[in-house]
């Protein structure tokens, strides 16, 4: 009998940020600067929380709010369910 694979964990640490930060998406070819909250970041991407309409697949820019602030090109790997405790959020992985 075919066993199945087991999932690996995380492959990197979480870092809890709760900072602001920017998320440029292309409404119509017209790039749009919306603000969020990055909740945490790994290494492969990050944790948003904001009120805006994303889809899974889709390629935006994550700008961090830094002292040199520098676009993350990223694509959108989950969108939290409405009525769910992650309604407002989004997963994001770098590109």
């Amino acid at each position: 009998m075919p066993g199945f694979p087991v999932p690996q964990g995380r492959r990197s640490r979480r870092a809890i940020s709760k900072s602001p930060a920017g998320l440029v998406i292309n409404l119509d070819r017209n790039p749009k600067r919306l603000p969020c909250l990055v909740v945490d970041s790994s290494k492969e991407g990050f944790r948003l929380r904001g009120s805006f309409d994303l889809r899974r697949g889709q390629v935006v820019e994550l700008i961090l709010e830094e002292d040199v602030p520098t676009p993350e090109r990223c694509k959108v790997v989950w969108v939290g369910k409405a009525g769910s405790k992650r309604e407002g959020e989004f997963g994001l992985e770098t590109l």
